[in-house]
């Protein structure tokens, strides 16, 4: 009986619209896409001013972007990333990504902050374990989404996203990111943040830091770890400390953030600073350091418990 001669697999070839989307995706350095980042490529291609109209025949929709994440995929641009697993891809000639860009990369929404954005700082000489990332609470993180889609789709395209099935997500990272432990707060109120120059990574503004500390001080080494950072560090960023806190502190983070200032600090001159006393309690129970007991040694001036 004559051999059967088994014919050879046909290498799978990448589209042309595939590799649009891979020019797209990999033109600003990133290493991690998602399933919205494919679509935003996809629209940007179709509305191209150079003659790119790769949808004549049927509109843009959810089999475009099945079928170019499943083509990038079989020729070996993209893959699953093991960390975040279904809806985010690592991009295959870009590298890994840190922790904090790939949490970039797939959250839109969110930055590193209290202790992990003090050691970046140069604030603190400790290094936590865990990466600490603030995220908008989810009602907040859905608007800003909304709008972000708004933004990313005028119309008469604001409906693709809906027709699709891929929309913005706020993802939460998994609670292990390349390697790290991750520790998640999440807030009604986000603060401010910026971009560190030359990576993805959103970084709390210095501002944002300080007042972190007060806000959260078991997130940030804890009190006594923070008076000391406070001693070294705040004269440095006052003006940024004082217009953070003055716009956003809690009334609590202000009579903290004031009896530092003020008696720690002795910067006794600013009207800012002694506006805060307002904030003071007379009569009440609290404490410097919320992780403590009250302690009897007290600040008249701005009621509060010295606990440290």
């Amino acid at each position: 009986m004559a051999e059967r001669l088994s014919s050879p697999i046909r290498a799978i070839k990448r589209t042309r619209l595939a590799a649009s989307v891979l020019d797209v995706v990999i033109a600003p350095q990133q290493a991690l896409v998602t399933r919205y980042a494919i679509l935003k490529a996809l629209h940007r291609i179709d509305q191209d001013a150079t003659g790119h109209k790769l949808f004549r025949k049927e509109p843009l929709g959810k089999i475009h972007v099945q079928r170019v994440i499943g083509n990038l995929i079989a020729t070996k641009a993209l893959a699953s990333d093991p960390d975040y697993g279904r809806n985010v891809y690592r991009v295959l000639s870009m590298g890994d990504a840190t922790a904090e860009e790939a949490f970039a990369l797939v959250t839109p929404f969110g930055y590193v902050s209290h202790l992990s954005a003090m050691q970046r700082r140069g604030l603190s000489d400790r290094h936590p374990v865990a990466l600490h990332l603030t995220l908008p609470a989810d009602t907040v993180a859905r608007r800003m989404a909304t709008e972000q889609m708004g933004m990313d789709f005028p119309p008469p395209f604001d409906r693709l996203p809906v027709e699709t099935g891929v929309r913005l997500v706020n993802m939460v990272p998994p609670a292990k990111l390349r390697g790290r432990a991750v520790e998640v707060t999440k807030t009604a109120h986000p603060g401010t943040w910026l971009t560190v120059r030359g990576t993805a990574t959103r970084l709390a503004t210095i501002g944002q830091t300080f007042h972190d500390m007060l806000d959260r001080p078991d997130l940030c080494g804890g009190m006594a770890h923070i008076c000391d950072v406070w001693r070294n560090h705040a004269q440095t960023y006052l003006p940024e400390i004082i217009r953070v806190i003055e716009a956003d502190g809690s009334p609590i983070a202000k009579v903290r953030a004031g009896y530092l200032l003020d008696e720690v600090l002795g910067l006794k001159e600013d009207a800012r600073i002694q506006g805060w006393l307002a904030h003071a309690q007379r009569g009440g129970s609290r404490v410097l350091d919320p992780s403590q007991p009250f302690a009897p040694t007290y600040s008249e001036k701005w009621m509060l418990s010295i606990n440290v």
